[in-house]
């Protein structure tokens, strides 16, 4: 069976780094506030079959509130065993496997705007999927796998 574990910023979440980074890490409420992209809906019934996990990476505890702020406001069929945050910079597969014992393979699926999360997911056997937006898109080519545009495809990419 596959799995799907969702990045959220600037993949659920509307971020916009180039105006965000100075606030994210300090300002309360920032992350609940966010809101989301279009499709956000088909994820939330995607996540009923229970195999739907997000790994979100975060600056600190009050980061983590409020992303749990935001899944519960939009994501609300998301169980709290299925939410799994990080800090920036660790590797995303590795966290996976430490906190919830699933080996990343080839049932592993990570939608994700950033590449080298991406890399990393696919180094250990995970398939990597870049979410395109306005502010997350592929114009470098550095990312060479699967893409992803809109939300609602998303089911029709892990069928």
């Amino acid at each position: 069976m596959k799995k799907i574990f969702l990045d959220m910023d600037g993949t659920l979440a509307r971020f916009n780094v180039r105006n965000a980074l100075q606030r994210f890490e300090n300002e309360r409420g920032f992350f609940a506030n966010l809101l989301a992209y279009k499709g956000i809906e088909n994820i939330n019934e995607m996540i009923k079959n229970g195999n739907v996990y997000i790994i979100s990476a975060s600056p600190n505890i009050y980061a983590d509130l409020d992303k749990k702020t935001w899944l519960q406001k939009y994501l609300p069929n998301l169980q709290n065993k299925n939410i799994i945050f990080c800090r920036i910079g660790e590797n995303k597969a590795k966290i996976i496997e430490k906190q919830l014992n699933i080996k990343v393979d080839e049932t592993c699926y990570l939608l994700d705007d950033y590449t080298k999360n991406l890399t990393e997911w696919e180094t250990v056997g995970g398939v990597g999927i870049k979410r395109i937006t306005k502010c997350a898109d592929n114009s470098t080519k550095k990312w060479t796998g699967l893409e992803l545009k809109d939300l609602c495809k998303l089911s029709e990419i892990l069928a």
